[in-house]
């Protein structure tokens, strides 16, 4: 029974907690990983956070969309192809361009002048929490690699933190909301979440 688990649960949850947040100050990323895999071990599976690079940029990715003056429809970027259309000797004349730049809807295979084409672009606000993260970076040999690997694995680090933070606290509230609220609190431990929120 959740309920049952929750005191030992919060209890491990805060001491892997302090010990990420120090390895994440001391760069000792062997520790920090281990703990973070041990939050997520925690948590009951419909909680976990995925750790995959191909969900996370899925998921993360901005959307630019070229909407189509034809049939009103909206493409993604990633079916555009912009290309050069040479005008006829009437229209070189009354406009004075050498070409025009346009695409090829995929809908309605109508032209559409690119300087005419609404650009839509949809990014995710901050903080989203999207319950994956990506593959934690590899470190490779020599000195720059080495720097950028350090920017990339505390990067790495704080937004996976972040990620179980959300979701340990959706499996607090979820699982409180079931009842026996009151006795659960009284056995919880909260003497290292509040020495750690006091730093």
């Amino acid at each position: 029974m959740p309920q049952a688990r929750l005191p030992d649960i919060n209890t491990a949850y805060i001491k892997y907690r302090t010990e990420a947040i120090m390895a994440l100050k001391q760069r000792n990323w062997g520790i920090l990983h281990g703990c973070l895999t041990a939050i997520n071990g925690l948590l009951p599976p419909e909680y976990q956070v995925i750790i995959s690079s191909v969900d996370y940029n899925q998921q993360a990715k901005t959307e630019i969309t070229y909407h189509c003056n034809h049939c009103e429809k909206d493409v993604e970027k990633e079916y555009i192809k912009i290309f050069e259309l040479m005008p006829n000797a009437m229209q070189l004349l009354l406009h004075g361009h050498n070409a025009n730049k346009v695409w090829n809807c995929i809908k309605c295979h109508k032209l559409n002048q690119l300087d005419n084409t609404r650009v839509s672009k949809t990014i995710l606000q901050n903080p989203t929490f999207l319950g994956v993260v990506p593959d934690p970076p590899s470190r490779t040999n020599g000195l720059m690699d080495r720097m950028k690997f350090n920017i990339e694995i505390e990067r790495w680090g704080w937004l996976t933190l972040g990620e179980l933070e959300f979701k340990m606290g959706k499996f607090r509230d979820d699982n409180w909301k079931r009842g026996d609220n009151d006795d659960i609190s009284n056995q919880l431990d909260f003497s290292l979440d509040n020495k750690d929120g006091a730093e």
